[in-house]
């Protein structure tokens, strides 16, 4: 079996233990942007199988952090398009390699928001795409990761639930000034202040949650008390947005300490009629110079409900109840527990 992997530069040594079977490549963005990794986690098998989620190729991944995908079996419309990313990935990974102007049409997809693909299911047909991030990275007709997100998130018109590791309306790693770009963090606030959507963000709480996330999600939930009501012709008040945010922490382990590990992080959302399931954080670094790739489902028949967004609404509602989770209202703006409301998960 023949196997190409792109990866961080210590896994270049895999090659040299596969007898020939497996080809390494790695990725250093700092050739074509001012930093940024390759993020994306996903496989692509046989043009017919594939991954696509939060989960590292790691075995902390896989025994010690909350993670969540996709794998899709026996459907090769969708592997062969996810294999034209990996495919650009690959070729990125070459000695020298430079950003073209425009990618060979080779890598073109016929897959975007308005004319998604469609795949059979006995559950009832789904309508599917791709998207990508960076820029540099996204090939004719390839949608990127913020404006796949933006789209979704303003056609929800009743519901929007949001669960990520990392997020926030600027920059974070550019120096020496952050800059703002505030696309996502703005479709939320629209979503609850003009359409009056219930909005849910569910927010990781970890060892490395740096203190300036915390006055970004107070400001989100902090807009609910401002929303205006839509009112009934008797003057009463029959519908309004709200924003909840709730921290979800997992729980240390009772022995030892892990680097890097016990940690919440998904990347996805879901709103009544559609999922977006990413391997990016929510902050414009990922989407202005990280390799990241994003998967939208939504039914075929838009008056009919997604089996796969019921699945992962039920995902959610699960962790939103869980006794991991946590009121934003305990913190302040700097991270600090507020009047000694410190719990002990």
């Amino acid at each position: 079996m023949k196997c190409t992997i792109l990866g961080y530069p210590e896994t270049i040594d895999l090659a040299a233990k596969a007898n020939g079977n497996i080809e390494v490549r790695s990725l250093d963005f700092t050739q074509w942007y001012p930093g940024g990794i390759l993020h994306t986690k996903s496989w692509a098998v046989d043009g017919k199988h594939f991954y696509v989620g939060s989960a590292n190729f790691d075995w902390r991944s896989l025994t010690q952090v909350r993670e969540l995908g996709l794998a899709a079996f026996n459907c090769p419309c969708l592997a062969e398009d996810l294999t034209k990313l990996l495919e650009i990935y690959w070729d990125m990974g070459a000695p020298g390699a430079k950003i073209p102007q425009s990618w060979p049409e080779a890598y073109a997809t016929p897959a975007y928001h308005e004319r998604p693909t469609s795949v059979p299911q006995p559950a009832g047909n789904q309508a599917v795409y791709f998207s990508a991030s960076p820029p540099g990275f996204q090939s004719c007709g390839r949608e990127s990761d913020i404006d796949a997100m933006v789209k979704l998130i303003d056609a929800a018109q009743d519901t929007l639930d949001l669960a990520v590791m990392d997020y926030a309306p600027c920059t974070l790693y550019l120096k020496p000034l952050n800059t703002w770009y505030g696309r996502l963090d703005e479709a939320i606030r629209r979503a609850a202040f003009e359409r009056q959507v219930k909005v849910r963000f569910l927010y990781s709480r970890w060892s490395h949650t740096s203190a300036k996330y915390y006055s970004y999600l107070h400001s989100l939930q902090d807009l609910s008390s401002q929303l205006p009501c839509v009112y009934s012709t008797s003057n009463k008040c029959i519908r309004y947005g709200s924003i909840e945010v709730r921290l979800i922490q997992v729980p240390d382990m009772q022995y030892g300490n892990i680097p890097f590990s016990r940690v919440y992080h998904n990347k996805y959302f879901v709103t009544e009629s559609a999922l977006y399931l990413g391997t990016s954080n929510w902050t414009p670094d990922y989407w202005k110079y990280t390799a990241g790739i994003g998967m939208v489902v939504r039914s075929d028949d838009t008056s009919q409900k997604s089996y796969l967004v019921s699945q992962f609404a039920q995902i959610f509602e699960r962790d939103w109840n869980s006794t991991y989770t946590i009121p934003l209202s305990y913190f302040d703006n700097n991270g600090k527990w507020t009047n000694g409301t410190k719990l002990t998960l």
